[in-house]
């Protein structure tokens, strides 16, 4: 009888090591579920500094840049230095140009930031482009913009939205000059 009672106890602890090893699987398979969600959490506070550092690093070369445009609008000596817009535009349209540049590159600046979002910059620059200075600078700026730039990535994206921007002020003034041909001469 010793030998079943032996057995019983046998079959006993083999169930209980089995309910155990089954107990152990499960804690460490759910440790394993745990980790990759820390490491998938890790990635993600990760890309998001990159992409923080990576915005912080463009603000401040777009700040070097609002800098440098600056001393060039302030002192006529360094505006000699910033390539010409054309042999046709004088000093005073160059200066003109470049407070252009500044006031888009501002705006680009706010919507990159989420400050504004896109329904609000499509418009804002609708109205930016009513001004013809502002579109004369758009047009001699065409070469160099699509020149220099990525067919992809925001900049292209601004640029895009800025160019239908200036399509449809295009299409308005045109059909407000033309409603003016229309009228009746006083």
């Amino acid at each position: 009888m010793q030998s079943a009672a032996r057995g019983y106890a046998g079959e006993s602890f083999g169930a209980a090591a089995a309910a155990s090893s089954v107990v152990v699987l499960i804690y460490i398979a759910r440790t394993f579920h745990q980790q990759g969600e820390e490491s998938r959490l890790m990635r993600k506070v990760a890309e998001e500094q990159h992409n923080t550092a990576r915005r912080v690093a463009e603000a401040s070369i777009r700040e070097q840049h609002r800098r440098l445009t600056q001393m060039a609008l302030d002192d006529p000596l360094l505006m000699a230095v910033w390539p010409a817009y054309g042999p046709d535009i004088t000093e005073d349209t160059a200066r003109q140009f470049m407070y252009a540049n500044l006031i888009l590159t501002y705006q680009r600046t706010c919507w990159e930031m989420e400050y504004i979002d896109d329904a609000e910059f499509q418009d804002v620059l609708h109205y930016i482009f009513s001004s013809t200075k502002m579109c004369e600078f758009w047009e001699k700026a065409r070469g160099a913009r699509d020149g220099g730039t990525p067919h992809s990535g925001e900049m292209r994206d601004f640029y895009d939205i800025a160019e239908m921007a200036y399509q449809r002020q295009l299409l308005n003034m045109s059909t407000r000059s033309g409603a003016d041909d229309l009228a009746e001469p006083h």
